[in-house]
């Protein structure tokens, strides 16, 4: 996720938030609550794409709805920093955030026993995947829509990174690993002053005597 400083935050936090709620309510109105979170993510995430494209191309149309309220933050909050493109590190923010208030938000209603399990994951996921194809085959080729699916790509692997693997190694040292391989990580246990601090990787070779015994 790229810097984005405390002051250009309150007014993001604020759009995601009203996103986010309309999101949630959508979610508890639909029969299924579970499998439409993707559908929900996708269609906002191509929205606020779409009008930002729109917004750097001098679009000065007066647009409604959450996701335009959003894009426009996204947008013109960034313009003081005085370059093109600079509401693309907005964007991450912002998108980063509305994936994880969400679902704390599902959960805040009850409908949900937790924010983060791996079917939640994969829709996310798969929701961003989607919605940066579709940018890609709808868009022009312009930087604009690299930057969006660039911003898109970003915020699915880093959700990967920070937060599955975390989900992942939790999961491994629970109910033991699913990899055989000689070659793998190994979840090892990271202690400061004799408390346990957390987990992390090492890469190890299993075909060797020494990893084996």
């Amino acid at each position: 996720m790229p810097y984005i400083s405390s002051e250009d935050r309150p007014p993001i936090d604020k759009k995601v938030q009203a996103l986010a709620g309309e999101l949630s309510s959508k979610l508890m109105n639909e029969m299924n609550r579970d499998t439409e979170l993707s559908l929900c993510y996708k269609e906002s995430i191509l929205t606020i794409a779409k009008l930002l494209h729109s917004m750097q191309q001098g679009d000065k149309e007066n647009l409604q709805g959450r996701e335009a309220e959003l894009a426009q933050e996204i947008f013109n909050g960034a313009q003081r920093h005085g370059y093109r493109g600079a509401w693309l590190g907005a964007l991450d923010y912002a998108l980063t955030r509305l994936i994880q208030v969400v679902p704390a938000m599902m959960v805040d209603k009850g409908a949900w026993k937790e924010d983060f399990r791996f079917w939640i994951y994969a829709q996310t996921v798969g929701a961003l995947q989607r919605a940066a194809i579709t940018i890609h085959l709808e868009g022009k080729d312009d930087w604009v829509t690299d930057g969006l699916i660039g911003v898109v790509m970003d915020v699915k692997d880093e959700y990967k990174r920070r937060v599955n693997s975390a989900y992942e190694a939790s999961q491994i040292v629970k109910s033991g690993d699913c990899y055989t391989t000689h070659y793998r990580t190994e979840v090892v246990e990271v202690k400061s002053e004799g408390k346990r601090i957390g987990y992390q990787e090492i890469m190890k070779d299993f075909s060797s005597k020494q990893d084996r015994d």
